[in-house]
């Protein structure tokens, strides 16, 4: 299991979180913390951990592999 901080996540990478949970966010609206599971662009499954400030505003806490 590999976790990763924020910094270690790549901008394109955060990029792409960032329009999911965009798209999502009616599911996620009122949450503080979530928890996204989604394809990294090096092709391996993660869940992103990510602080919730509102509608487009987010910042990634960690990053970890998810082994299924």
């Amino acid at each position: 299991m590999s976790f990763y901080l924020d910094n270690n996540v790549p901008w394109k990478e955060k990029e792409k979180i960032r329009h999911e949970i965009n798209t999502l966010y009616s599911k996620y609206d009122g949450l503080r913390v979530i928890a996204h599971r989604s394809l990294g662009l090096d092709g391996r499954y993660y869940v992103y951990y990510i602080a919730n400030y509102g509608f487009d505003n987010y910042n990634i806490i960690a990053r970890v592999e998810n082994p299924d």
